[in-house]
Parts: structure tokens; sequence; C-alpha cells
């Protein structure tokens, strides 16, 4: 059981470091003590386990019923984990997929080489951030939702799509109805099919918002987000009013002080909660790092096996 195995802290905030001997398979974890540690910590990193991108992606499959992906990405010989290539600038944070109606549960990442300086992923706990907001702030976050509103180009749209739809049909032939089929019903977007083919999208969220795990309010968005492959959002309030330079310094100085270092090696696998945490990426130093990720929907069972975990622990 990884309860059993040695931890650290990641760093000042949440996230925690699970370290094993290289005998060790990745294949030997157990997805709900796993998704529970995930649960307590928000972050966890699997390190010193015995790794590659095939049992990387197996325990991904493990725990998830559904993977998702980002279509401006490429797969690493597999349909799980995707090469990340965005460029060698630092990356704002974001929970995965934040400024589009696809927002995953889990993001994971697998290290297959780490940079010699520098390069860290970052990672910062919302409901920490929460926390440390004004009142005023909080409330104009719990009164409204936020709004991204962009463009996708239609090969993007219909890469998602066809994955979405677990490949029931050739992605040539994927259509704007099966587009509307995969959003699902608490998902409030609205769409707008472009002459070129491509999709014009305005998705309203909450900022803040109860953790899939925890229940906990988090302040855990995209409205810092990077877009290195997509035409970067409008981000508003959903009546139309921007989000002012007053709100913005607040929140980049909350989220400064609540934002960690994940300084990888090698074989290191990590798992976000994406409804609690958020994540960039300082500049890249070393253009030999070479760093997978993959993103997910929990099984409900397992959502539910660990939540009744630790209601019974509280008790």
């Amino acid at each position: 059981m990884l309860s059993e195995l040695t931890r650290t802290r990641l760093a000042e905030g949440a996230g925690t470091i699970v370290s094993a001997g290289p005998s060790r398979d990745l294949a030997s974890v157990d997805g709900v003590d796993l998704v529970e540690l995930l649960a307590e910590h928000g972050c966890v990193v699997l390190r010193g386990f015995d790794t590659d991108p095939e049992r990387f992606s197996t325990l991904v499959r493990s725990v998830s019923s559904r993977i998702t992906i980002d279509p401006a990405r490429r797969f690493a010989g597999g349909d799980v984990a995707q090469k990340i290539e965005a460029g060698l600038v630092p990356q704002g944070l974001h929970v995965e997929n934040g400024a589009t109606p696809w927002v995953p549960d889990l993001v994971w990442f697998y290290c297959e080489r780490p940079a010699t300086v520098g390069s860290q992923t970052t990672v910062c706990d919302g409901a920490a951030v929460w926390e440390r907001l004004s009142g005023r702030t909080r409330s104009r976050f719990l009164d409204q939702r936020i709004s991204f509103a962009r463009a996708m180009p239609e090969e993007r749209w219909t890469s998602l799509v066809w994955r979405l739809l677990d490949g029931r049909r050739p992605q040539g032939e994927v259509t704007f109805d099966d587009l509307l089929e995969v959003t699902d019903d608490d998902v409030d977007v609205k769409y707008q099919l472009l002459p070129d083919g491509a999709v014009h999208y305005t998705y309203f969220v909450h900022a803040a918002r109860p953790t899939l795990l925890g229940g906990d309010v988090a302040f855990a968005n995209s409205i810092l987000t990077p877009s290195v492959n997509y035409e970067p959002p409008v981000i508003e309030f959903e009546d139309g009013t921007p989000l002012d330079a007053m709100l913005m310094r607040e929140i980049l100085e909350a989220t400064a002080l609540e934002t960690d270092d994940v300084d990888w090696e090698a074989g290191d696998v990590a798992l976000v909660d994406n409804s609690r945490m958020m994540h960039g990426r300082r500049k890249i130093r070393d253009v030999h790092r070479s760093l997978f990720n993959a993103q997910s929907y929990l099984l409900p069972d397992i959502v539910d096996r660990v939540r009744h975990r630790r209601h019974r622990a509280a008790a």
C-alpha cells in the first residue's frame, strides 16, 4: 500500500512525494490508495518506481472512465501519453483545459528526462488561494461566473470530439452535432459554427467551486491561462465586465504565495487534482527536458470509495 511507503512534502504548500525502490513496478500502485492520497494533498508524485510510457498509460487507464486529449499535442507511441511541447517561455497557472468546455478531473505527468537546470513545473493549491483572497473578491467570484470566448480551428475540435466519441467514426466524418453530443449536460457553453469550419464558443464557469474529492472551495481556473497553441480567449465576468487590473493584481499576489516547484527526477509520475490545483511552468532552460501529459475523468466508483473512506476516517 502507498501508505506504507516513504512520503515527504512536495514543498511548502500542498502535494506529497511517495518514494519506492526501483524494483517496485508502477503496476503495484493501488488506484484507490492513490486517489485517496490525492484527495488529501491535491498533488501526488510517485518517485523511484519502475516506470515507462506504457506503465504510465496503464496506471492512467486503471482509475479513469474516459481519457481525453489536447488536440495540439502529439502522442508518445500509444493513445494516452502526449508529449508536452509548448515553447520555451514560462506558462501561467491554469487548470488543464480550463478555458474550454472539456475540463478533465485529473492531470497526469510522466518525466522521461528531467531538465539539468530550471524548467520546473509549478503547482498552486486553489483551496489555499481562496483563503488568501479578500472578502470582496470572493464575493465577486461567488456572485458571478466568468466566461472564456474564442474560436477553435476545425482540425482541433474534430480531433478532440473524435477522441471523446471513442473513435466511433473516422475523424473526417465528425460533425457539429457530435460536438453537441460530447458536451456534458451540466456544462454551460454557447457554440457557433463558423464558415471556415472552426467553432467559436463562449464557456461559462465559476472561478471558485467545490473540489471533486474534498468538497472545499478552491480558486482553480484558467484566468491566468497560457495560449501557446490556441487563440487567446477573451476572459470576463458573465455580465461582460472585465477583470480589472486591481483584481488581477490581487490574484497574482495570492497565487504567487501558494505556488511551489516540482523538481522532476527521471521516471517520476505525478497526478494532480484538476478541480483543486492549478499548474504552470518556469521558463524552459534545458530544451532536452522530456515530459509527457495525460488527461482523464475519474471512475465514479473510485470517487465513491474514496469519499466513503474519508468520511469513515473523519467520523
